[in-house]
């Protein structure tokens, strides 16, 4: 149970992350562009990434249709 609580407050506290501070965090780390994608969009239906898209893609230097197409599995 406790690792449920805290995996839930892990949640919450990333749900209220500020965006871009949260991608500095992760290129700090050395994730790539592609691995920050998939994890900002994990659970995300298509109309929900492209909004999160369309606030994250500059922030990671890239367009909105490559943000896009990062998040497949192509």
């Amino acid at each position: 149970m406790v690792c449920q609580n805290q995996k839930n407050m892990s949640d919450e506290i990333l749900r209220y992350t500020d965006l871009a501070a949260a991608i500095q965090l992760a290129k700090a780390n050395d994730m790539s562009t592609r691995e920050i994608v998939r994890e900002l969009t994990r659970g995300l239906v298509y109309a929900d990434a492209l909004k999160l898209a369309r606030m994250a893609a500059p922030l990671l230097d890239i367009g909105v249709m490559e943000f896009m197409r990062l998040r497949t599995n192509k």
